[in-house]
């Protein structure tokens, strides 16, 4: 493989356990969204994502309103910065009464630790907001290991599944496409990576799969 000098990850499915993400975090987010609406709908925070909603639909919806539509966007996984943002909120506070705790690989945390080690540039690019990135990488078994990353990208620079938001963050980061390893679990993501010119490596945990993309079962299968 060629000089690489910044590895991309992504979270879900890659650094950390899918279930964490679906069983865990999403379910959490649901269930506490009533009560996160009502302590917090005249929080100015609040307000200003809440803005950003109204604005995009048109329209100005009361409490009820949006909680039905953004228990619908969590129910369809729905990749929307505004409901992003409400989660990681949400999810802070699980974090900071201790009843949420992030989860990542043991194989994921030694080998961002190597890397991080050697002087390799490690970046998150995750469809959750970049405050959950930090909420989980800050709460984790190993510690907090938001030390490791020189940054952090979510679906503002544009979408996983478009080429451009990977050219975006090699500019971002000033580093040649090529010297930028990504890893996800996703083959379309890994396509538009691979488009835009980053390195690209498949991470297949639980089963065997066809990809046009070197692939591995763990971090430890991935040479830099």
């Amino acid at each position: 493989m060629a000089k690489i000098l910044a590895v991309l990850t992504d979270i879900e499915g890659t650094t950390s356990s899918l279930s964490f993400v679906k069983d865990v975090l999403f379910p959490y987010s649901k269930n506490k969204l009533r009560s996160f609406l009502d302590s917090h709908w005249d929080d100015e925070r609040i307000r200003a994502i809440l803005e950003e909603l109204f604005n995009k639909l048109g329209k100005t919806l009361s409490l009820e309103e949006t909680l039905e539509l953004l228990t619908k966007w969590i129910d369809e996984d729905r990749k929307d910065t505004v409901l992003k943002e409400i989660q990681g909120y949400i999810w802070e506070e699980g974090y900071q009464k201790g009843e949420l705790m992030g989860h990542i690989y043991q194989d994921a945390y030694k080998k961002l630790k190597e890397w991080h080690s050697r002087g390799i540039k490690l970046y998150v690019f995750s469809s959750g907001s970049v405050k959950a990135q930090k909420l989980l990488f800050s709460h984790t078994p190993y510690g907090d290991l938001t030390y490791l990353f020189s940054g952090y990208f979510d679906t503002k620079v544009g979408s996983k599944k478009d080429p451009r938001s990977y050219e975006t963050i090699a500019k971002t980061i000033n580093i040649d496409p090529d010297k930028v390893l990504f890893l996800s679990d996703l083959e379309e993501e890994l396509d538009c990576a691979k488009m835009a010119g980053m390195k690209t490596t498949r991470l297949a945990r639980d089963c065997e799969v066809q990809s046009k993309h070197p692939t591995v079962k763990d971090f430890y299968s991935i040479e830099i």
